[in-house]
């Protein structure tokens, strides 16, 4: 699919939400007549919508789309009035109805959130750990952020993780994992698609290399750890895994043994802790010890 068809695509869906909120899409002079009224500038596609309540972009950068809301009006608004309210993973190219379909969704909670009606508002998810904090080394990648960074590769999901985060009050990974998240995660990786398995991989080990021990445990553990039962699947993610690979080799073996999987198939509610950067990747194996 086009960028433009895309676009055009997602001002389709986001319609009645701006309508209802005051805004209405703002048509660049150079854009023809029924032309979809995007501006490329820089590498940036940006669709621009202004109201009696502030300005909206919506705009495609390097394969991520992001929601930005400002309170001054769009003639006089200049980038640093914009604040990013919602952003994801986007490949045109690649894109489907269903991807399609939850950027439009997320991005209407969004605008819902800053410019709806009280009581409209859609409720708040946790909020993940930039990667400019985790750089930072004064904090780390936690449950929540990798969570999140999961269902910008897998769309499909992310209602499935809001009511993860509604029912326990916090993101239980084991549940959502076990029952959810594996089975996308072994589609991908049984496909084995250069593409979609850089995508995943990229995440994880982006996320496993500056997160907390109780995540790496989950990537570890929970996650690869359930390909113990298929060495084929496992070959798969030789060439896409870096600083975890020795880790979920030593537990896919380890995970062969029955008695050893006693954690992963009934594993513990998690509690929220303070957590270092160790490598203790077999903690929930041992039970956390």
């Amino acid at each position: 699919m086009e960028i433009t068809s895309a676009l055009g695509l997602i001002i389709k869906g986001m319609d009645s939400t701006m309508r209802d909120s005051g805004f209405s899409v703002v048509v660049p002079s150079s854009v023809e007549k029924g032309e979809v009224p995007v501006t490329q500038k820089n590498g940036y596609s940006t669709i621009l919508y202004s109201g009696n309540k502030g300005s909206v972009k919506v705009e495609l950068f390097e394969g991520k789309i992001s929601l930005l809301c400002a309170q001054s009006q769009a003639e006089s608004a200049v980038d640093g009035d914009y604040k990013k309210i919602s952003t994801t993973l986007f490949d045109p190219e690649t894109t489907d109805d269903r991807e399609i379909k939850y950027i439009v969704n997320d991005f209407c909670d969004g605008i819902n959130d800053v410019y709806g009606k009280k009581g409209k508002q859609s409720k708040k998810l946790p909020q993940p750990v930039s990667k400019a904090a985790a750089k930072s080394g004064t904090v780390y990648f936690d449950l929540v952020t990798l969570g999140s960074r999961f269902v910008q590769v897998y769309p499909e999901l992310k209602e499935i993780y809001k009511e993860n985060i509604e029912k326990y009050g916090e993101f239980l990974a084991d549940d959502f994992f076990l029952n959810y998240g594996n089975a996308k995660l072994r589609e991908t990786i049984k496909a084995n698609d250069p593409v979609q398995m850089r995508k995943l991989f990229n995440m994880l080990n982006n996320v496993y290399n500056d997160g907390t021990n109780q995540v790496q445990s989950v990537i570890v553990v929970t996650m690869l750890g359930s390909l113990y039962d298929d060495d084929t699947l496992l070959a798969n993610c030789v060439d896409y895994m870096e600083d975890m690979s020795l880790s979920v080799i030593e537990t896919t073996k380890l995970l062969k043994k029955p008695a050893n999987r006693s954690k992963l198939e009934h594993p513990p509610l998690y509690k929220p802790k303070k957590a270092k950067k160790p490598n203790a990747f077999l903690s929930q194996l041992n039970g956390g010890n």
